[in-house]
Parts: structure tokens; sequence; C-alpha cells
């Protein structure tokens, strides 16, 4: 293991040049991607939003249930599983 100077200076380089050619390529693909981040940043917005005012969506619920009650219970019967599925798996992992 006895490399010389030169050498570790070379190998330093060349490392150093590979960085920055990944760095490009992380760049140009995540501006590529900025429509779907703001998307995605929308989304949670939307989500903190509707937490934050927990009483429009009892109500959207509720009238939404009193709209079209057979939808209505089949999301809630969909819902219901998903959340059964979802405190299984997490208890698993757990």
């Amino acid at each position: 293991m006895n490399l010389s100077l030169t050498e570790i200076q070379r190998h330093r380089g060349e490392l150093l040049e590979r960085a920055r050619a990944e760095r490009a390529e992380v760049k140009a693909v995540l501006s590529s991607q900025s429509n779907l981040f703001w998307l995605v940043d929308r989304g949670v917005e939307v989500i903190k939003f509707c937490a934050a005012r927990k009483g429009l969506l009892v109500i959207g619920a509720l009238a939404f249930a009193v709209v079209q009650p057979r939808r209505a219970l089949r999301w809630a019967l969909r819902a219901w599983g998903l959340f059964r599925l979802v405190r299984k798996i997490s208890r698993a992992f757990a």
C-alpha cells in the first residue's frame, strides 16, 4: 500500500472529477422533475389545510353520505379495510 504522493494526488483528482460529474447529473435529474416537486408541495399544503379544518372534512363527509349513501358506505368499508391493513403491517414491523 505504499502509494507515492503523486499517485494519491492523481487518484484524488479523479475522485473529485467523478463527484463533480455525479453532482451535475443529479442536478439535471432534479431540475427536470421540478413540476413533480411542485405538485407534491401543493399536495402537502392541501393536506395541512384540511388537517387544520377538521370540521370542514366532517361536514363534507356527511354531505357526501347524505347525497350518495351507497358510494359513501363502499368508500368507508374500503377505508376501514385499508386502516386495518396498515395497522396490521405496522404491528408486524414494531
